[in-house]
C-alpha cells in the first residue's frame, strides 16, 4: 500500500498510539534531569547526539507536517486556525492552572499580579517563564515548574509556515517542498551558530518539512518493509541533522505496517504538558527517588491528569461547532 492509501482508508490509528507512546518517552526522558539535576545525560544522549525526549519532539513535528499539511489543504484558512486554536489553548490553560497550583503546593507563594503575569506570559506563548521563585525548592531540578512548553510556540511557528507555504501553492511542486526541506537541513548543518529561538527551531521545521514533503509524495511512497530497511541504514549512515528524515520515515512506516490499534481517546498532548510540572511534585514528595523509579511514578501519575484534559477540556472544546462567518 502506497502512503496515500494508508491515508485514505483510515489506516493511521496507529498514528494516535505512536503520539501517546511519543509523549511518554518525553517524560521518561526528563526523569533523569529531574531526578539527578540539570545536565544530567538523558537516555540516547551520549548515544545518538540527542536525547530520547528529543527525538520524540522531532517526531512530534515530523506527524504534525504531515498531518497538520493535510489539514490546511483541506480547510480555508479561519476554519484551520480555529482547529488549531481549539486544540492547543483549552489544555494549555488548564494545565497551567494545574501547574501553579503543584507550585504552590511544593513551597511556592506568588502573589496574584505575579502569577497572572506568569499565566499570561505562558499561555501566549510569546514569552514563557518557566520558573517560579519558591517552586519545588528542594528538589534537584529547583524552580523549574513546566520546561516542555517551550516547544508550543515553535509548534505555532510551523503552522504559521505551513499555512504560507500551502496557501501560495508551493505543496503542488514536490521538488519545491523537497528543496526547502534540503535548504532547512543545509542551514541547519553547516550554517554554524544561529541566534537565539532560530537554533532550536531550524532543526524541528527540518522534521516538520520532512513530513509536509512526505505528504505530498504519499501516492509514490510504498510502505513496506523494503522502506523501513532503507530508511533504518539511511540513519544509520547520515550525519547529525541528515538523519532525521530517515529516522522519520523508517518510524512512520513501522508503526503503518503493524496491525491497527484503534484508540479512543487522545491522550497525548496532555501527557505532554503535565508530565514535567507532576514529575516534580513526585520528586517533591519523594526525595531521592531515583530516574527509573521517578520515570514510572510520574508516567502513573501524570496519566490521571491527562485523561482529565482529554475528556474534560480538549475533546470538548474541539467539538464545538466554529463560528460562521
Amino acid at each position: 500500500m502506497t502512503l496515500a492509501d494508508h491515508l485514505s482508508a483510515g489506516r493511521t490509528s496507529n498514528l494516535d498510539l505512536l503520539r501517546v507512546v511519543l509523549a511518554a518517552c518525553v517524560i521518561v526522558s526528563h526523569a533523569w534531569p529531574l531526578a539527578l539535576g540539570p545536565g544530567t545525560p538523558e537516555p540516547l544522549e551520549q548515544l545518538t547526539g540527542r536525547s530520547l525526549g528529543g527525538w520524540a519532539v522531532l517526531l512530534f513535528f515530523f506527524l504534525s507536517g504531515l498531518l497538520v499539511t493535510r489539514s490546511a489543504e483541506r480547510k480555508k484558512m479561519r476554519a484551520f486556525w480555529q482547529a488549531r486554536a481549539r486544540r492547543i489553548f483549552p489544555g494549555l490553560g488548564a494545565a497551567l492552572l494545574s501547574t501553579l497550583a503543584l507550585a504552590c503546593a511544593s513551597g511556592a507563594a506568588p502573589n496574584m499580579v505575579d502569577a497572572a503575569v506568569w499565566f499570561l506570559r505562558a499561555f501566549t506563548l510569546l514569552s514563557i517563564e518557566h520558573q517560579i521563585p519558591g517552586a519545588f525548592a528542594g528538589n534537584p531540578y529547583p524552580s523549574v515548574v513546566n520546561g516542555p512548553l517551550w516547544s508550543l510556540f515553535h509548534e505555532l511557528t510551523a503552522y504559521g509556515l505551513c499555512v504560507l507555504i500551502v496557501f501560495s501553492g508551493l505543496t503542488r511542486h514536490a521538488l519545491a517542498v523537497l528543496g526547502l526541506v534540503l535548504a532547512t537541513t543545509a542551514i541547519t548543518y553547516w550554517g554554524g551558530p544561529l541566534p537565539g529561538r532560530l537554533a532550536v527551531f531550524a532543526p524541528l521545521f527540518c522534521a516538520f518539512l520532512m513530513g509536509m514533503a512526505i505528504y505530498r509524495l504519499r501516492y509514490r511512497i510504498k510502505v513496506t518493509p523494503a522502506l523501513i530497511f532503507a530508511a533504518t541504514l539511511t540513519a544509520l549512515v547520515l550525519p547529525g541533522v541528515w538523519s532525521i528524515g530517515a529516522v522519520c520515515i523508517a518510524t512512520l512506516a513501522v508503526v503503518l505496517c503493524l496491525p491497527q490499534i484503534k484508540l479512543h481517546a487522545d491522550y497525548s498532548y496532555g501527557l505532554y504538558i503535565y508530565g514535567w510540572p507532576v514529575a516534580q511534585f513526585v520528586m517533591h514528595m519523594l526525595p531521592n527517588t531515583g530516574p527509573g523509579a521517578l520515570a514510572i511514578l510520574s508516567l502513573a501519575a501524570t496519566f490521571p491528569f491527562a485523561v482529565f484534559s482529554w475528556h474534560f477540556v480538549e475533546a470538548p472544546m474541539m467539538s464545538r461547532q466554529p463560528v460562521q462567518v
